[in-house]
């Protein structure tokens, strides 16, 4: 026995209370397993067989760590995804699962993550059945992992939306492996700014701008220019992030600059929510870090609105209290209290721990002034 209490070697990277979290074994085999098909496979299956734990809330991975996994994807090679197996696996098959993963993303845009987290992971399993079990040639196998990385993808967003953050870093790093495997760089780079809000929702944001930029560096010059907007767009969020002022603003943009091209044949499904009001709740959310509350307001009222007529409830709801926060900023407490009621009024429509977040640290930010009558009828409205 050695003297003094063991560590895991993986500790020192991680620190309290992450290294905790290593006891279990499927966190072992996310953050080790070798960035192969067969360690996809070996992480697939540990997650999505074994179940991702959320234990509390926490990350499973932060600091140094978390930035290294990005560069461990962007440095995965290729390698064949063939696989003997006892059933054929047909690219028909595989547009079909690719068609369900579609219902899955809408499902959540009005439902919310929590509403649908169980369907998105028995898709996930599914998917784990079809990797184990089934014979498929290279091409087929690269479809399928690609469809893995986008059902891990949901399943890390859905967590993530429902509150449950260690399950979602989980499900997000299985996704990311799939998508290396794929040799899908669009699909990974996607992934990877989710792990990036993540992070910053966590209180990481340099780990949250380092994600970012492997995102857009690694893959930027390979992505149709909508992807490449979308990858400029979160970079330049991140980066407000870490107050670089300058360069947020001219990754904005160029995410303006390729969105502008329009859109492209290649343009992967999962893009479809990608938009000129998603880029404004960008520009919002980077407005907001950097002091300028009216600018963050005008974006992310925008982009509600626009939300609200298109029927992504949720985004809606979250953007409205995102706005009521700048507009609280800004100090106008009449608009700050219209604005909450609003996103008061659609978060009774959607099951989302982001929204109900965001509205609780609204009230908790408004109680300084409850004596005000406005503030005081909100507060009691919303209570």
């Amino acid at each position: 026995m050695p003297d003094g209490p063991y560590r895991h070697p993986l500790a020192a990277l991680r620190g309290w209370p992450g290294w905790l979290l290593l006891a279990h074994p499927d966190d072992r085999a996310v953050l080790t397993a070798a960035w192969t098909p067969a360690g996809t496979i070996t992480v697939l299956t540990a997650v999505a067989q074994g179940g991702a734990v959320d234990r509390r809330g926490f990350l499973i991975v932060t600091g140094g760590a978390l930035s290294a996994l990005g560069t461990d994807w962007a440095n995965a090679l290729p390698a064949s995804a063939t696989h003997p197996g006892r059933r054929q696996l047909t690219a028909d098959m595989v547009t079909g699962l690719e068609q369900r993963l579609d219902s899955l993303r809408r499902l959540d845009d009005v439902l919310g993550g929590a509403g649908i987290r169980h369907a998105a992971v028995a898709e996930l399993q599914l998917l784990d059945r079809l990797a184990n079990d089934a014979h498929y040639d290279d091409a087929v196998g690269r479809r399928l992992f690609a469809a893995v990385a986008e059902a891990g993808r949901i399943c890390g967003w859905t967590h993530f939306d429902a509150g449950q953050h260690a399950a979602a870093q989980t499900f997000y790093l299985t996704a990311l492996r799939a998508a290396a495997t794929a040799g899908d760089p669009a699909t990974g780079a996607n992934i990877l700014t989710f792990m990036s809000i993540q992070a910053n929702e966590h209180g990481h944001p340099r780990e949250a701008a380092s994600l970012a930029r492997t995102a857009l560096e690694r893959s930027a010059a390979h992505a149709t220019p909508r992807v490449r907007s979308l990858l400029h767009a979160r970079t330049g969020r991140a980066l407000a992030l870490v107050g670089e002022r300058n360069e947020s603003a001219r990754q904005l943009g160029l995410a303006a600059d390729a969105l502008a091209a329009g859109p492209h044949d290649d343009d992967p499904p999962w893009l479809y929510y990608y938009d000129e009001y998603e880029l404004r709740v960008c520009a919002g959310r980077a407005a907001m870090d950097l002091d300028r509350p009216t600018a963050a307001a005008q974006h992310l009222l925008a982009a509600a609105s626009h939300r609200i007529t298109t029927g992504y409830l949720r985004d809606a709801a979250k953007n409205l209290a995102e706005a009521a926060q700048a507009r609280l900023a800004s100090g106008n407490l009449d608009a700050t209290c219209d604005t909450g009621r609003r996103a008061a009024e659609l978060a009774t429509q959607v099951d989302s721990n982001q929204v109900i977040g965001a509205l609780a640290g609204l009230r908790a930010d408004l109680a300084p002034h409850r004596s005000v009558p406005v503030v005081r009828d909100f507060l009691d409205r919303t209570a």
